[in-house]
């Protein structure tokens, strides 16, 4: 999770590239870039290059972007994470978290793979050509940072992390050349939870990144499109279902009655969730004059929102209205 900076900070990057012409014969048209049922926008807006051709003002812009994110993060974790180096170890962590982890490093290869890949469309890179080279830069910061934690004195390289990570760049690849796969989509939520009412990690210090017990990792289907035609029209075609997991009471240790934390933490529950989701590209109406919205609009549909989900797990059943919030009915 530590590398889905990559993705946040690239959003910034964004804003170097250039808005395109809108030539037929150069760019692919409405019709031929869509994902599923659905049109799909590049961050200006438009449709990707049919052919590549790249624009040395914004290639440059996100090489130096790339390139000064890479330093800036490098140093971060060098004076946070990779403090005290040791000689390098490797350190097979597979079941930390209850896998909650490993799942978190897939979607953040996914998600990583993808912003890079819609930079390098707008410098100028082909659709094929830039899901290829996204996944590869997104893949490759990251395969970095579990080099370096295979020399951090706390820390280890991970196999299954590396592995999870390339599971993640491979979705990627997977949804964009393939239509089938297009219809799953990989989604992310967050909640703290004191706002939710559990208790949170008091056995160290955490981040959004790795607060595995706010944090939920969703798969998206687009039933409507799955549906035979003579079917579609019983399904909303803005409405989805979502299967999700999460943990609870990782890193919590409990308080003695002297108010020191016990030595042994609280056993880590898991979750799975089944609930409906939302497509935002339906919902939302699509803006005329500022493209950009629109692929704001689209990047809504990485999140999962509160909604109607049944969890099943180590806490038994429970239907929650608005799930993460604590508005529930126990069974």
């Amino acid at each position: 999770m530590r590398s889905s900076l990559l993705a946040v900070a690239f959003a910034v990057a964004a804003l170097c590239c250039s808005g395109q012409e809108t030539t037929d014969s150069v760019y692919l048209t409405r019709d031929e870039f869509r994902f599923a049922d659905d049109p799909r926008y590049t961050l200006s807006g438009g449709t990707p290059r049919r052919h590549t051709q790249v624009q040395p003002a914004s290639a440059i812009a996100l090489g130096t972007a790339y390139t000064g994110l890479f330093v800036f993060l490098n140093y971060q974790m060098s004076n946070s994470w990779w403090q005290r180096n040791v000689d390098f170890r490797v350190i097979e962590d597979g079941d930390y978290a209850r896998y909650a982890d490993k799942v978190g490093h897939m979607y953040t290869g996914y998600v990583s793979s993808t912003v890079c890949g819609d930079l390098l469309m707008e410098c100028g890179f082909d659709y094929t050509t830039s899901t290829w080279l996204g996944a590869a830069m997104g893949l490759g910061y990251m395969t970095y940072v579990e080099y370096q934690d295979g020399h951090g004195a706390n820390w280890g390289f991970s196999p299954s992390d590396a592995l999870a990570n390339t599971a993640g760049a491979a979705i990627y690849v997977a949804r964009n050349l393939s239509p089938f796969a297009q219809n799953f989509m990989p989604r992310w939520s967050y909640m703290p939870v004191q706002v939710v009412g559990e208790q949170p990690t008091n056995g160290r210090d955490v981040t959004v990144l790795d607060d595995y017990n706010a944090t939920t990792f969703w798969i998206a289907c687009n039933v409507h499109n799955l549906l035979p035609e003579n079917l579609q029209k019983y399904w909303p075609d803005w409405m989805m279902i979502s299967a999700g997991y999460g943990v609870s009471n990782y890193e919590v240790y409990p308080a003695n009655p002297d108010g020191s934390l016990s030595p042994s933490p609280l056993p880590i529950k898991r979750r799975f969730l089944l609930g409906i989701d939302y497509n935002w590209v339906k919902i939302l109406p699509e803006a005329t004059s500022m493209g950009f919205l629109n692929y704001l609009r689209q990047g809504l549909n990485y999140v999962r929102l509160p909604g109607p989900t049944l969890e099943f797990g180590d806490d038994g059943v429970r239907f929650g209205l608005f799930y993460p919030f604590a508005i529930v009915v126990p069974f």
